[in-house]
């Protein structure tokens, strides 16, 4: 019996048989590899997982993501699809698929889903989070995740920086140059700093992000953190629509995609912030880091 998951295409429209949709959820350490798109060189999440579902399932698959995330950048929740042209048993499969993929790559499940459902279209808003690791000693531990930085940063500087960019704006001065996109409008729903002890992190909830654009903001922003720039100057900035106004690109490793929603949110679920979230991990940093 067909499953009701399955393409409404139909020998009656002249169309070609049936497929399947499923989606999986990811998460993935982004050190190793030339970001999420396929790569003719291959070493890519999107490659990877390819030909593990390519030996798992005996079928030539492609697979879509809801992110492209950059190469270094890391992943707690990507979401993708991919099509079968035969039902397939998903428990079976994920064994599968998790034994077939590197230990750097999550895949934390699979399951049948709408074909009617595209990762990238359907998706409402995402969260980005950034961290910063200030001052010395360094916990190794932390050390592949963030930016290490051996000055203190204006965290009262920082938070007002970061309210000019609420809201809708031209980011291309935040965006790499060579970015090809429609618009570089993009709407920010909340974005703000969190510091525990020597550990900084930046969280940002969009509609959506251009190429490098949460690395470019954190870089800018640490400038007006180092009182290099004033907060008010990242509205110059925005309205520069000029990558060279904007500061550095900060490091790639710092940087993970949080999570991926399909219904409207325009807040930041606190269970995110805090480290309890279904997808995420917390650097678990006790209250004095340096106590026992």
């Amino acid at each position: 019996m067909e499953s009701p998951l399955a393409s409404k295409d139909s020998a009656e429209s002249g169309s070609p048989a049936p497929f399947f949709t499923y989606r999986m959820d990811l998460a993935y350490i982004g050190t190793a590899f030339q970001g999420w798109q396929s790569q003719p060189g291959g070493n890519t999440v999107q490659d990877v997982l390819e030909k593990a579902l390519r030996t798992a399932l005996r079928q030539e698959l492609r697979i879509l993501g809801a992110s492209r995330t950059d190469t270094g950048v890391h992943a707690e929740q990507q979401v993708a699809t991919f099509r079968s042209a035969e039902a397939i048993n998903c428990e079976l499969a994920l064994r599968s698929l998790q034994a077939l993929v590197p230990p750097t790559i999550g895949v934390l499940n699979l399951r049948p889903w709408d074909s009617d459902f595209h990762p990238i279209l359907s998706a409402k808003s995402k969260v980005y989070r950034y961290r910063i690791w200030l001052g010395t000693p360094q916990n190794p531990f932390t050390r592949p995740f963030v930016w290490s930085m051996h000055h203190d940063l204006d965290l009262s500087a920082l938070q007002e920086a970061t309210r000019h960019l609420l809201g809708t704006h031209d980011f291309r001065s935040f965006c790499a140059s060579d970015a090809s996109v429609a618009t570089y409008d993009r709407t920010i729903f909340e974005a703000h700093w969190v510091q525990r002890g020597p550990l900084l992190e930046f969280y940002i909830l969009g509609d959506g992000f251009l190429k490098q654009m949460v690395r470019s903001v954190v870089g800018t922003l640490v400038k007006v953190g180092l009182g290099k720039l004033k907060p008010d100057d990242i509205k110059r900035i925005l309205s520069a629509h000029d990558r060279r106004a904007a500061g550095q690109t900060a490091p790639a490793h710092g940087l993970s995609l949080l999570r991926i929603f399909y219904d409207v949110t325009e807040k930041i679920p606190a269970s995110l912030i805090s480290g309890g979230s279904e997808f995420g991990f917390s650097l678990g940093l006790p209250e004095d880091p340096a106590g026992v």
